[in-house]
């Protein structure tokens, strides 16, 4: 950790409480407050309660609770004045005005015992992409697996991963300090505001006879980072103010003055990169004008803290962080510059409007506006109860797999000696951490308004012996994808452990319902499973029950905004069916009934995985376009194409890192589907190909079009398995699942756990009547799993087998 300012602390006692090492490196030759104050608000105190009990106790007792927030005058005249209680019984927390150093000594014995390193000025950083390095003016060398840097509106770390640039100024001066201070028109526990033109003033009680006071003025910015006036000169400036405001200054030393022009930067597209993060003003500094920065900065520590405990893999923890507090840190910049420019107007008359608009607004618009930056969003998310409603999403996959089932499941390959009850138990305690697996569906009599309801039934387990290596293979094809589950008493999962006669090496298949989980979710709880079973886990993290996941989806995907996405996608969909695009034409179409998902695997083993990965950088492509470019190769030839036309490929898309708040182990069904369109011809070669398809996919993605295509599930999808022909019809005739693809890319899933060596770790996705081929990939165990899945009769085992073994050689001709 970069930085020992109150962002870096906090990050510090957070990461510390959740079970993280951390060193703290601070450029400073001592650890120290500095000497002004600042106002925790309701958001910064719900924020800190997360470390540990007594904190906010403790900042009470060496603060001043703010009781009243008052507008006034240059010359004292009251404007408008709020009791601030009331605020606090809405946010849930108080807002305590103290000394920046009351608050360091706080936190200082929150990080315990924490290793600090003062006279630490960072010169820079080496991520080699297992360990990261820092190197320090003095010949200091630092390295860990991660690096926060919390060094300030300056940070060295911010300037090597978006290049040195010069704060965005304010354009007025901020005077600040802290001083003995009693007065009658400053009661206890009042925050009082006076707004002028071109200036400002305020006053916050702080307790024990102290107050925290700061003056603003308007000039150009330059100006304000070079003001060198005294302390008369402060005087002069504010001579005409109210009779308090003068006894501030009179009272207060000059040498606890201190003179700060008032900065920003532009919000970041992104923050870090590799193990690298920012936090607080390295990543977001903002205006003084909503009082956020101090609060925002130990938003950050706890939600990084809590981002990274709840991930599977901390740079993916480091990635989903940021993504949590983008836009939020963003909202507070720009509003904090809108109502700077507010606060500091020069024009007579625009001060007029804005003073009488103080007086005599509604006081319950002021108290909503307050409200929403002091508002700490809930570290979990959103959070339902069961039983609840199916979302649309979760609605059309329960009915597909009535009609046909509809699996995902995961398997891996354990070496050594385990047990059926082993297993059990890592079941029984999966299936107490995530609420979804132990759910079954009630609906209406007529099949509508199906719901989750929580059942006490175990997942089953079904323990069988074979000294055939591939029978996981056998089991999935012939078993796992053809049976379905009973939703009508749940759970909707179920495993397999197939144990070799010697007892040396067994396999393990988790299957679960599409309506729950997606193949990140397979996988996850597969591996926490294993975890528990062996031992090295004693118990789970309970998950949250969530809401549907387009409950989730991010602003904007709502109401008119919302609409308007969806109809764009769609458009862009249509757009593309006017290249009349080839699709996979099935061999026999058969009722949903006569349907069933089968499976058909191939690999790349560790030499050929690298030289493709190696192809793949030479080309600037990724893995997925690559494979999806295979797949599309595959489908083209098989069919005889001996021209140049258009073919699409369907992209299932895990959109958990758009929603921020949904941790990677978590079960539910997170996965949208959209199409992207390449040219193929026999001349093209694969990496052409690829190279389309990226593009496309790139574009429909920044666009969110996976999350728009699935908002018009909510008027598009049936409400029941009774009127879901048409739709059925529509997917199998234009959707994308007639080709399609689902990569997790490198799945970081461990090669050991307890005394158990693993491998062949992937996972295998149904189709159902959504479509035609389903193909699954994950690089794992420096090996790379393609099973491609199939719905006979629309393609027979002999054709599946075509495809994959095209798949394949187009992949390795390419190499």
């Amino acid at each position: 950790m970069l930085g020992a300012g109150i962002g870096g602390l906090t990050a510090a006692a957070a990461l510390r409480q959740a079970g993280f090492a951390v060193e703290l490196y601070e450029a400073a030759p001592e650890l120290r407050g500095q000497g002004f104050g600042l106002a925790l608000q309701a958001n910064g105190i719900t924020a800190l309660r997360t470390i540990g009990p007594g904190i906010e106790e403790e900042l009470l007792e060496r603060g001043g609770r703010i009781e009243t927030f008052r507008f006034n005058t240059a010359d004292g005249t009251r404007l408008r004045e709020f009791l601030v209680r009331r605020q606090d019984e809405r946010l849930g927390a108080p807002s305590v005005a103290l000394h920046r150093r009351d608050l360091h000594a706080v936190l200082l014995r929150a990080i315990g015992d924490t290793p600090t390193h003062t006279g630490a000025r960072a010169s820079r950083f080496i991520d080699d992409g297992e360990r990261i390095r820092v190197e320090f003016a003095d010949g200091r060398v630092a390295d860990g697996d991660l690096l926060v840097g919390a060094d300030g509106i300056h940070s060295v770390v911010r300037a090597q991963l978006h290049g040195r640039a010069e704060p965005r100024p304010g354009n007025f001066v901020a005077w600040l300090a802290c001083a003995p201070f009693e007065h009658a028109a400053v009661p206890r526990g009042s925050s009082i505001h006076y707004w002028s033109t071109g200036m400002r003033f305020g006053i916050h009680d702080i307790g024990h006879g102290r107050v925290y006071w700061w003056g603003t003025m308007t000039m150009p910015g330059a100006l304000a980072a070079n003001w060198h006036g005294d302390k008369e000169d402060l005087r002069g400036l504010y001579a005409d103010w109210a009779p308090e405001v003068r006894a501030c200054i009179d009272r207060t030393d000059w040498a606890d003055v201190l003179a700060v022009p008032c900065q920003d930067r532009p919000p970041l597209d992104h923050w870090g990169r590799g193990r690298v993060t920012l936090l607080g003003d390295a990543a977001h500094p903002m205006l003084p004008s909503l009082g956020q920065g101090a609060n925002s900065a130990i938003e950050d520590a706890v939600v990084l803290a809590n981002s990274l405990r709840t991930s599977l893999d901390p740079v993916a923890g480091l990635r989903r962080y940021e993504r949590m507090r983008a836009d939020r840190t963003a909202t507070l910049i720009n509003g904090s510059r809108s109502l700077g420019r507010i606060e500091q107007l020069v024009d007579p008359a625009l001060v007029k409007v804005r003073d009488t608009y103080l007086r005599f607004a509604p006081a319950e618009h002021f108290l909503r506006e307050m409200a929403e930056p002091m508002s700490f969003p809930p570290l979990d998310g959103p959070t339902a109860r069961l039983p609840r409603p199916l979302s649309p999403a979760e609605r059309w996959h329960w009915i597909a797999d009535q009609l046909a089932p509809l699996h995902i499941l995961a398997r891996v390959r354990v070496h050594g000696s385990i047990t059926a009850e082993q297993v059990r138990v890592g079941l029984d305690e999966a299936q107490r951490a995530h609420p979804l697996l132990g759910v079954a569906v009630v609906a209406e009599s007529d099949g509508t308004a199906p719901r989750f309801v929580p059942v006490s039934t175990p997942i089953p387990l079904r323990h069988v012996e074979s000294a055939d290596p591939t029978a996981w293979l056998t089991e999935v094809d012939d078993v796992e994808l053809r049976d379905h589950f009973d939703w009508r008493t749940g759970p909707l999962a179920r495993a397999v452990l197939i144990t070799d006669t010697n007892g040396e090496a067994s396999d393990l298949i988790l299957t679960l319902h599409y309506a729950i989980a997606d193949g990140e979710s397979a996988m996850a709880v597969a591996k926490q499973v294993l975890q528990v079973a062996a031992g090295e886990v004693a118990a789970l993290e309970p998950a949250p029950v969530r809401p549907g996941p387009e409950d989730l989806f991010p602003a904007g995907f709502t109401g008119a905004r919302g609409l308007g996405r969806t109809v764009g996608a769609l458009l862009r969909d249509q757009k593309s069916q006017l290249r009349r695009p080839r699709r996979l034409e099935p061999t026999r179409l058969a009722p949903p009934s006569r349907c069933r998902s089968r499976v058909v695997h191939r690999g790349l083993d560790a030499d050929r995985l690298d030289a493709l990965l190696a192809a793949c950088e030479r080309h600037g492509v990724g893995l997925r376009a690559a494979l999806s470019a295979a797949l599309l190769t595959a489908s083209a030839r098989e069919s005889g194409a001996d021209a140049e036309s258009w073919y699409t490929v369907g992209s299932s898309v895990n959109f958990r890192d758009r929603l921020g708040v949904v941790a990677d182990a978590e079960v539910g069904t997170y996965q949208g589907m959209i199409a992207t369109a390449a040219r193929y011809a026999p001349w093209r070669s694969l990496w052409q190909i690829a190279a389309g398809l990226e593009r496309a996919y790139d574009t429909r993605m920044d666009r969110d079009d996976h999350l728009a295509m699935l908002n018009m599930l909510a008027v598009a999808a049936p409400k029941s398995v009774a009127d879901s022909a048409s739709a059925v019809r529509m997917m199998r005739t234009r959707g994308p699942g007639h080709l399609c693809i689902t990569d997790l890319g490198h799945y970081a899933f461990p090669d050991k756990i307890g005394a158990w060596r693993l491998s062949g770790a992937q996972f295998v996705s149904g189709m159902s009547i959504c479509g035609f081929i389903m193909a699954t990939a994950n690089a794992t165990h420096g090996e790379l799993f393609f099973n491609l899945g199939y719905v006979e009769p629309a393609v027979s085992r002999q054709r599946a087998d075509r495809l994959a073994d095209e798949s394949i050689r187009a992949l390795l001709s390419a190499i």
